[in-house]
């Protein structure tokens, strides 16, 4: 009995351990579920923000990419089948559209005068609207400037190319036997001229050909403010123009179609005012509509064709001399220089041009042919063969170098084709100076300044290998002071033209 209770009391001990063993058995298992949803909860958060932030991504991706598609077929588009582009400013441009594209035609004008301050170029264009237009290009300030002028302001091209056909002829026929020179040519820019000083641009628009002649436009352009003005319009043919030392003055002559009632010349020289803007001679005429040159005579009709600038205010020019009441006489033609602030006909010495002059004739040289004068003499039987004659113009011509008032007449007395050949000339870097370059220089040039060093000292020996030709060596002295002067050889050539010599040549008398 006591066995048994003893045994029901262990029994019992054993089931209450069971028990807690249990429940702390449960109780982890509860706590394990705890966990267990705990962390799924946390897991399924962070996989829905996940999922969230993988969508914003996707979406932000697709538009990237949709942006970029675009692009990619725009610039494939155009990259590869030339469609249309936009510029940064919304314009519509393509690979070709370039302004040369857009141009039916394009020609360079050649411009004459110039320089480095300005370097214009100037094209005579027609877009595809056609219309024809000027295109200059010129530095302005420093800056490059691009500047255009249509038939607005220069209504001569309207349809110039257009017009072109045949020798210039609108209907395409040909004009037969003529040959115009190159600034002659019908429709075209015959002539353009940049005035550096006065800051314009000179162009002879050509029209229509009429015969052997141009219907043509003169106009001025002002490079400052773009300002156009016409200078004239008239039908000839008109010689290269000329701009004077300093550019003061431009002179030309023209060839006037007969029978135009306008002028009684045929050949007319013109000089006009680069400043005002002013013709001083129009027509070979002075503004108050006489004739140029008040040493000229009554009762004859004079010719001139301009040769060149002698000086910056003389012109040279070829003078044919007919009379007004006999169509059918020969003219009497030779070579004059004009001095226009006086007024005056020269003799190419520089003397006063006579009646007596004119009227002795000679071929475009100015020579004398050796007919009879008004007294019954022979102009040039005068003994100009001796050696005092021609001397004696040498001598002047270094009187007239060492005198600042007279230094002109020494230029007078040199030839166009004047050359100075001298060792000294080595040290400059030349080996010869021409008419042109002391022209070109002015009076204050090293070259001017050169021949002002030098004066006559001694005749040496003189020979004429004709009447018309003198060689004579002697001896000058040169230095720019008394202590530095030397002798030296020398030889110069001279010949007659007209009724005076002139100097075509001074070299070293060992040459």
């Amino acid at each position: 009995m006591t066995i048994t209770a003893a045994a029901a009391g262990k029994t019992q001990v054993v089931d209450v351990k069971r028990r807690k063993s249990l429940i702390v058995f449960l109780v982890s298992i509860l706590m394990l579920a705890g966990a267990i949803i705990y962390f799924d909860t946390k897991l399924l958060d962070h996989v829905k923000q996940t999922s969230q932030q993988q969508e914003n991504q996707e979406e932000e991706a697709g538009g990237d990419s949709t942006a970029v598609t675009e692009q990619g077929l725009s610039d494939e588009g155009d990259g590869e089948d030339g469609e249309e582009q936009k510029d940064d400013d919304g314009s519509v441009a393509s690979d070709t559209d370039s302004e040369e594209d857009q141009l039916n035609f394009s020609e360079n004008v050649p411009v004459s005068y110039n320089s480095p301050e300005y370097d214009i170029s100037v094209q005579l264009c027609e877009n595809k609207d056609k219309r024809a237009f000027l295109k200059l290009r010129y530095y302005k300030d420093g800056a490059t400037v691009e500047n255009e002028l249509d038939e607005g302001q220069i209504p001569e091209l309207a349809d110039i190319f257009g017009s072109r056909g045949g020798n210039g002829q609108s209907d395409g026929t040909q004009q037969k036997d003529v040959a115009f020179q190159a600034g002659d040519t019908p429709y075209s820019i015959g002539q353009a001229l940049l005035n550096p000083v006065h800051g314009q641009l000179y162009l002879m628009v050509n029209g229509a050909g009429m015969g052997q002649y141009v219907q043509s436009s003169f106009y001025v352009i002002d490079l400052g403010d773009m300002s156009v003005k016409k200078l004239f319009s008239y039908p000839a043919k008109y010689g290269k123009m000329y701009f004077n030392r300093d550019f003061s003055l431009l002179a030309y002559s023209f060839s006037d179609p007969p029978n135009m009632n306008v002028y009684q010349e045929e050949s007319i020289v013109e000089v006009l005012d680069c400043a005002n803007l002013e013709f001083l001679i129009r027509g070979s005429r002075k503004p108050d509509n006489s004739i140029i040159g008040r040493n000229s005579a009554e009762g004859f009709i004079y010719d001139y064709a301009f040769e060149g600038w002698h000086t910056s205010g003389i012109i040279k020019l070829i003078r044919e001399k007919r009379p007004e009441d006999d169509t059918g006489a020969e003219p009497v033609q030779m070579e004059v220089l004009y001095d226009i602030a006086a007024d005056l006909l020269l003799n190419l010495d520089g003397t006063e041009l006579s009646e007596g002059d004119s009227d002795k004739g000679g071929d475009s040289q100015g020579m004398d042919p050796g007919g009879p004068d008004d007294t019954g003499s022979v102009p040039g039987d005068e003994d100009l063969t001796e050696a005092g004659d021609p001397v004696e113009q040498l001598m002047s011509f270094y009187r007239y170098l060492g005198s600042d008032a007279d230094y002109h007449k020494a230029m007078l007395m040199l030839g166009d084709d004047f050359v100075l050949r001298m060792g000294i000339l080595t040290q400059f870097g030349v080996s010869e100076i021409h008419k042109s370059d002391i022209d070109a220089q002015g009076d204050a040039s090293m070259y001017a300044e050169l021949l002002r060093a030098a004066r006559f000292d001694s005749l040496a020996d003189v020979q004429m290998p004709d009447e018309n030709t003198a060689v004579i060596s002697y001896q000058h002295a040169i230095g720019l002071t008394a202590e530095s002067q030397f002798s030296q050889l020398m030889k110069a050539r001279m010949e007659r033209r007209g009724t005076s010599w002139v100097i075509t040549l001074i070299e070293d008398g060992n040459q």
